[in-house]
């Protein structure tokens, strides 16, 4: 399954994620991270423009080390002309020959700048982009783009809470257009392992399922870790899984975590089924 995973990077070059008391690691700890996702056979790093310095991180790890992984990476929004250039740049900062996805950071990108669709399709035809993909949250997004011929990759949050109750149907479409399907959000910047006591109040409405989640867990002596990773990497219409971890140790727990629970998956899609969706997406979290 560890093939399966793509290890995210915007905690490496921003201080993210709700529940991250250790703040943003060194270059070093970085670096860590990378030897040991390589080792256990992850071949995939997802970054963007917008996070910060990650891109130079990726950068120097791939010119001092002979590990060199495969770059997933989001554009934000580019005059015309201009995507290019950004791709050359960004391709010489990674020290690699091509992206194998480069995607849309945002819909309105993709539906307010049809220009851009041009120029990536020029971009994959000299061969520095192998894949192009696209970023969406909402399902009415992820509807449209299921029928656009020319995107070859959507990534979409999946997780415990915004689950196969929520998404499982348009999921299923993308699979017979022949997209492949990237999950982000499996533990939704950390809120699955906070205390539900502690939920902030602007998330007070998740709490009920939150806990019904870690009732879940302690009763079925299964880690959150597990439960989470898991409900996602078994999913059969998802390609590839979209983890952020903050130090090595992590990661390790991260890569012994996942097993074939179906019995569990099943409480999930019986049983959690979250009717206030808007606070599954993290913008809406402000």
């Amino acid at each position: 399954m560890n093939q399966k995973l793509i290890l995210g990077t915007v905690q490496f070059g921003l201080n993210y994620g709700i529940n991250n008391l250790t703040g943003q690691p060194t270059e070093q700890e970085v670096f860590n991270i990378f030897d040991e996702a390589f080792l256990q056979g992850i071949q995939f790093l997802d970054t963007a423009d917008a996070y910060g310095n990650a891109i130079n991180i990726i950068g120097n790890y791939h010119l001092r080390r002979n590990n060199t992984f495969k770059i997933l990476s989001k554009f934000n929004c580019i005059e015309k002309g201009k995507l290019g250039k950004n791709v050359k740049e960004a391709l010489e900062k990674l020290h690699i020959s091509a992206f194998e996805v480069y995607s849309y950071h945002s819909f309105s990108s993709y539906s307010e700048r049809p220009y851009l669709m041009e120029e990536l399709l020029l971009l994959k035809q000299q061969g520095m982009i192998k894949k192009i993909g696209i970023s969406v949250y909402t399902n009415d997004e992820l509807q449209y783009v299921i029928n656009d011929d020319f995107i070859d990759v959507i990534q979409l949050p999946f997780n415990l809470l915004d689950n196969q109750n929520v998404r499982g149907n348009f999921m299923g479409q993308a699979k017979q257009k022949e997209k492949e399907i990237h999950i982000r959000s499996v533990y939704l910047q950390g809120l699955f392992f906070m205390d539900a006591d502690n939920v902030p109040e602007r998330l007070i409405s998740l709490k009920p399922y939150l806990q019904s989640l870690h009732d879940y867990c302690k009763k079925e002596s299964i880690s959150m870790e597990t439960l989470a990773l898991s409900y996602a990497l078994y999913n059969k219409n998802i390609d590839h899984v979209l983890i952020g971890v903050d130090t090595k140790e992590q990661l390790i727990k991260n890569l012994h975590a996942s097993k074939d629970i179906p019995q569990a998956f099943d409480y999930i899609n019986q049983k959690i089924q979250v009717k206030e969706t808007e606070l599954l997406n993290p913008v809406n979290w402000k």
